[in-house]
């Protein structure tokens, strides 16, 4: 009965206090009737407590670790699908998909090109895909992007301004997309549970900020191309996980 009390403040402990509870109930011994009546009382006044602690563990404890769980979950195939675009840019880099100074390093593409859906800056198409399997591209205020499991998806890239866009109609400086390029993940705003947007950049640098209706949510609220580099913004992203950043890139030749 102490335990089963104890459970009520403690709620880790209502598990253990109801199996010991129904374990000492199996185990009764023989007692004289009024002691018996006195043991029966006790262990279902224990009982009760016991199993409405189990109750109250489950409303504040395995409840929420389980919608915590899939939350946790479902940020992490973001951040996969973000390594995906990683691994695409760098196939893209090594094999000179995009390659208009002909030094054989590749710019970085955005994410319609990467899946061949449109041509490289308006060019020809990838003629075989660099993502597969991935949905057609559609307007975001960030610029064209993919809706994956309840992310939104895209690529943004240098242009001869020195800012980043994900819009293919912008002009864009392949040589500096070379060596840069970043990549956003961010809520869709109607998969439940979902607070975290992601960011990636060429040298698989991750990221993590808060989102939230109105800010980095939504199609209509996507983060900037820059809100994870400078402004205001800056400061809510924070190193995922504690992911270092790779130091070269692939194809870069020894100098």
């Amino acid at each position: 009965m102490a335990l089963a009390l104890a459970a009520l403040v403690f709620t880790k402990l209502a598990l253990p206090a109801a199996l010991f509870v129904l374990l000492n109930a199996l185990a009764a011994p023989k007692l004289a009737p009024l002691a018996h009546k006195r043991w029966f009382i006790a262990h279902v006044v224990a009982g009760v407590v016991a199993f409405g602690a189990v109750g109250r563990f489950l409303v504040t404890e395995a409840l929420p670790g389980i919608v915590q769980g899939g939350t946790g979950a479902a940020g992490q195939r973001a951040v996969s699908r973000l390594r995906e675009i990683l691994f695409a840019e760098d196939g893209a880099r090594k094999s000179g998909s995009w390659d208009p100074d002909g030094d054989g390093i590749g710019s970085a593409l955005f994410v319609a090109e990467l899946t061949a859906e449109s041509g490289m800056r308006e060019n020809q198409r990838l003629p075989s895909p660099l993502l597969e399997g991935y949905p057609k591209v559609e307007p975001t205020s960030i610029g064209p992007a993919l809706e994956i499991g309840g992310f939104w998806f895209a690529v943004c890239l240098p242009t001869p301004t020195g800012e980043l866009t994900s819009d293919p109609a912008v002009s864009v400086d392949d040589e500096r997309a070379e060596r840069r390029y970043v990549a956003y993940a961010w809520p869709n705003g109607r998969a439940p549970g979902l607070e975290r947007s992601y960011f990636i950049d060429e040298h698989e640098r991750i990221l993590s900020a808060p989102a939230q209706p109105g800010v980095r949510t939504g199609r209509d609220h996507a983060p900037r191309c820059d809100d994870a580099l400078r402004g205001p913004t800056e400061k809510d992203w924070k190193p995922w996980r504690g992911k270092k950043p790779r130091g070269g890139l692939p194809g870069d030749r020894a100098r």
